[in-house]
């Protein structure tokens, strides 16, 4: 039950900070689907409705397989030679370019599935024995919080949960929602040149402020007011802390979030730059050539060449 609200509430959470903080709605939806379109049944023997089943051409940019109770070890046997047509359906799925996630048991569908062969996984020190016997073409990890392996990410056990929906979140909205989902949430979540957090209170405190409000207009000393310090101190410990000024570092989440949203999205140009917070197009190109030696467009153009030919 918990394994699948989890990913339900990492979205609708990321969904409500997405409005806060960009004034859009954010346009992503999860379904819950079944095999045959019934009822899926849960701990405990309660039962939750379906959206849908796994039949048509519909294609996902997120596939998440919650972890599952297989009791003895003949029992998930079973269940893995009755999972064809679930394991065609995330073939399928995975080569028309979704990103594929599993937790905990739920592992074993993507590695009987062929996905993670010649790969990794993360995998639970109870299942690694079983898993390895099984499965001698994927390596399983049993100390690693999660895994990925080409675009299919796995988490040991579901109390982990949290931080492979964190990189979800990443992977398909930004790093910066990411970042905030994963500090929201009381887990590390420092990714793809995404600016880690500090060690120092009043710089992770600032982080926090400047990560809510880098789209918007603000002031340094609207955020040494919220924090009770000196203007002085608060330039000192954050350039001591991070290598850079609180500008700066709201410079760079723009970038940042304005890379994701070139990456992830077929939103023009003119819309990014107004989303992350620029007065003009003009002046986000400017800073963006500057931050990363490439146009805005050119940039875009070279991620989707690295993307067909992964």
């Amino acid at each position: 039950m918990s394994s699948v609200g989890t990913l339900f509430d990492g979205f609708s959470i990321v969904a409500r900070h997405v409005l806060t903080q960009y004034r859009r709605p954010m346009t992503t939806r999860v379904r819950l689907l079944s095999v045959d379109g019934g009822n899926l049944q849960l701990a405990g023997g309660r039962e939750i409705a379906s959206d849908g089943d796994l039949q048509g051409d519909a294609l996902y940019r997120i596939v998440y397989l919650p972890a599952f109770q297989g009791g003895s070890e003949q029992g998930i046997v079973t269940l893995l030679d009755h999972a064809q047509p679930l394991l065609d359906w995330l073939r399928r799925q995975r080569t028309q370019g979704a990103v594929l996630a599993a937790s905990g048991t739920a592992a074993l569908l993507l590695a009987q599935s062929g996905l993670l062969d010649q790969g990794k996984a993360a995998v639970s020190k109870p299942l690694a024995a079983f898993f390895r016997g099984r499965y001698p073409q994927v390596r399983p990890y049993t100390r690693a919080t999660v895994v990925e392996h080409a675009g299919i990410f796995t988490c040991s056990a579901p109390t982990n949960e949290w931080a492979l929906v964190s990189r979800l979140v990443e992977e398909t909205v930004s790093p910066i929602s990411a970042q905030w989902l994963a500090s929201a949430m009381g887990i590390l979540a420092d990714r793809r040149g995404s600016p880690r957090s500090s060690d120092d209170p009043l710089v992770a405190s600032a982080q926090w402020w400047l990560a809510q409000r880098f789209t918007q207009s603000f002031k340094i000393a609207e955020l040494a007011q919220a924090l009770a310090v000196s203007h002085a101190t608060l330039i000192r410990r954050f350039e001591r802390g991070l290598g850079l000024t609180p500008r700066a570092y709201a410079q760079r989440l723009r970038m940042e979030a304005g890379k994701s949203l070139l990456r992830s999205t077929q939103n023009t140009i003119e819309h990014i730059a107004v989303t992350v917070g620029y007065a003009d197009v003009r002046s986000f190109r400017t800073a963006f050539r500057a931050h990363v030696g490439l146009s805005p467009s050119a940039w875009r153009l070279a991620g989707r060449g690295s993307s067909g030919a992964r």
